[in-house]
Parts: C-alpha cells; structure tokens; sequence
C-alpha cells in the first residue's frame, strides 16, 4: 500500500523530525510517491538503510542490473549532457571499483591538511564581502548563503582542481548558474553556462596531458589503475561530479549547522570552547540536520522480501539517511542535539561502497566556516523568525533558499 508522506514542504524542512518518525513508525520499509520520482520504496530505520547502502547482492544502482533497459529521462537528454550524468555514483562493480580506485590514486595526492591554509584565507576573504556587504545595506543584513556559503566552497573546489588563478573567477561565474538552480527553469537557464564549463574542462584536460600541473585534474588525468585510465567521457562526468555533488552539500552543510548554532546558545557555546573538537561538532550538523536526505534510487536485483515488504525485481529502492540517523535503535538521546557525540556512526556521508569521496575536505571546509564566522562575529544573528525562511522544496535535500543574518547588534 502506498502511504502519504510529506517529505519535500517548506514546513517538513523546517521541522522534520516528527515525520521522520513517524515514518519509521511506519515500518523499516515504506512505499511511498514522490515528486518526480513516483512511486518507490523508503528505508526508514538505520538497519535497513545500512543494507541499502551495503548489500550489493540485493540492489544495484544500474537498470540493466534489475531487468531495466535504462532510467525513463535520459533518452530525452541531449547526448553530450547524457555522459554527465554517468558517474561512478550510478556505476556498479566492476565499473565502479575501476573508477573509483584511479580517483582514489589521484585523490591520495592532494592533502587537505595541506590544503587547510588556502581555504582558511578563501574563508576570510568572503567574511570579508559579507561584512562590506553587510555595512553597505541599509538595515546591516546580509545573505549569507549569497555572499558566503555558496562561493566559498566554489573558490575551495577550484584550488582543490588547481585551476589556474586567471580562470577561476569565470569558472565560478559558469558554476553558479547551475549550483545555485533549484527548480527547473533555474537548470534550463544554467545551460549556457554548463556548455562553457564542458568545453572548458576538455581544454583543461589537454592542457594537462601536454604540461602535467599540481591538482586534482591533473592527477585525475594521468592517473591510471591496473593500466586503465579515464576516457575523456570519464573525466567529464567526475569533474562535474566533484563541482556539484562537492558544492551543494558543502553549501547547505555549512549554512544548515550555522543556523543550528545561532538558535542554540548552549551548543555554539559548547562548540566554542574547544575548536579542537569541531570534527565532532560536524558530524552531529550531519546527523541532526544533514543535508541530504536520501540516498539516490537503487533497484532490487530480484524479486525478493525485505522487512517484511515484498519488491519485485526492478522496483526502486530509497534509503532515508535523515530518519536512520535520528533512529533510538542506533543513537542514544537521538533527539538531543550533542556537538560532541561520539561514536556518532551517521550515514550523512552515505556509506559502502559508494561513501562520499569529499568526506575529510567537506568536515575541514565546514570547521574552517564554523570556526572563522563566529569568532569573527560573536554577535551575529538570523535577521528573521526562523519559522520565516524559505527551503527549497526538492525530495532529499534540506537546503535554504536565503539566509539573512546581522552581523552587529542593532
């Protein structure tokens, strides 16, 4: 049976919590109707997402894997978008394990302990813009998704690339059309900037081949596993997959914990009284209010009972990561948000194979952001009643639309 569920309303992301419950009240496994998606199956307790994301015999995230000949929206894509979204986030093994083990060579060469100074001073130069910005405007408030979240982690990308310095600020303008849509007719009018982002890639891509330069790109190009390397295809789709899925989760990872901090007087005060500690304090911004919601779609292999519910071979399979991590059976006083929970097991990072590749940058960039704004602005505030703000209604992402702060009192 089918159960009705709100999952994507301004008033769910404001407030999950009593939903993700009762989802799991509901039962481990749910079927549920989305937008977009329609029908499909929710894992709602953390033992059943752990099996979606680990159990590789029973699910896969490839159609010809479960009996299908392809998801229903790609024919409909131009072909030269079409290689974009063939990343090995969407790969099963061995595909997956072949490109994953050469990202993970060229990964291995950059260090974010080495990269923590760039993104400290990429930190202060956008705390910089928010306070011209905010001293300019006439009540003193600022969005701060605008003038910091959203291009902050767009300059860390760039050097995590090792883009040149001359590039960056047309890359970021090219970026932004397509970071920053959230429905629709914001992707269609990001498009012009997403052909200057391929073919500027694929220039990238030859420049290096001829003149190898520090970077990630760099490194993704002449990396290779077994002898294997990345076809051009390849290296296109992992770029955008490094633009997009390492943006709009650093974004709203950053904003949603700084508003939990800015409500919460004792936790901010808690956090601040031991910056070593701030890892932790990222982590439970992940469990609490993570900003991805969901895991993407995988498919049943077969026909097959899981908890209880019957699915057929081909049926999609959805694992809630917001309701696992707030489930009692695997987190003590799971309503209770404790800035230094440890262990704190969360899956806000997903998990298995397919566990976020960014994790060590992201945790750095979140405790960078943390750290620098409110010591910078020990009275910084939300500029309007929280029960005001704007998300965006999307299925599995918890993201702001804004975020007006006052940096000074009034």
């Amino acid at each position: 049976m089918v159960q009705n569920f709100d999952i994507t309303s301004s008033q769910f992301k404001r407030d999950p919590h009593p939903t993700l419950q009762r989802l799991r009240e509901a039962g481990p496994v749910v079927r549920v109707r989305l937008p977009i998606v329609g029908k499909l199956c929710l894992a709602t307790t953390y033992e059943a997402v752990q099996e979606v994301l680990r159990d590789r015999d029973h699910f896969c995230m490839e159609s010809r894997n479960a009996g299908r000949k392809g998801h229903s929206f790609l024919p409909w894509m131009p072909a030269s978008l079409r290689v974009l979204v063939q990343n090995m986030l969407l790969k099963d093994e061995p595909d997956h394990r072949r490109l994953r083990s050469i990202v993970d060579q060229a990964f291995q060469r950059q260090s974010v302990e080495g990269m923590r100074p760039a993104i400290e001073r990429s930190a202060d130069q956008f705390l910089d813009n928010l306070e011209r910005e905010a001293a300019g405007s006439r009540d003193g408030v600022v969005d701060f998704m605008e003038h910091f979240a959203r291009p902050f982690p767009l300059a860390v990308i760039s050097e995590l690339l090792g883009l040149p310095a001359a590039d960056r600020p047309k890359f970021a303008r090219w970026a932004s059309g397509m970071t920053t849509a959230t429905s629709l007719v914001g992707m269609l009018r990001g498009l012009p900037g997403l052909w200057k982002l391929m073919a500027y890639f694929r220039s990238r891509f030859e420049h290096c081949r001829r003149t190898p330069e520090p970077g990630l790109l760099s490194s993704l190009v002449h990396a290779s596993h077994e002898g294997h390397h990345m076809s051009e295809e390849e290296l296109l789709a992992m770029c955008f997959l490094i633009l997009l899925a390492g943006h709009e989760t650093t974004v709203h990872l950053i904003t949603d914990g700084l508003v939990e901090f800015l409500r919460r007087p004792d936790a901010r005060a808690a956090v601040e009284s031991d910056w070593s500690r701030v890892d932790l304090a990222v982590d439970e911004v992940l469990r609490y209010v993570g900003p991805i919601q969901m895991t993407k779609p995988r498919l049943a292999r077969e026909d097959m009972t899981y908890h209880g519910v019957p699915l057929k071979r081909g049926e999609l399979v959805v694992g809630l990561l917001a309701a696992a991590n707030l489930d009692p059976a695997a987190f003590d006083a799971p309503e209770r948000f404790d800035v230094f929970r440890s262990p704190n097991p969360h899956v806000g990072f997903g998990g298995g194979i397919h566990v976020c590749l960014g994790l060590k940058l992201a945790r750095a960039e979140a405790g960078i952001a943390y750290r620098r704004i409110l010591t910078r602005f020990p009275a910084i505030s939300i500029a309007k009643p929280y029960e005001q703000l704007a998300w965006v209604e999307r299925p599995g992402i918890r993201a702001l639309t804004a975020l007006p702060v006052r940096l000074k009192p009034r």
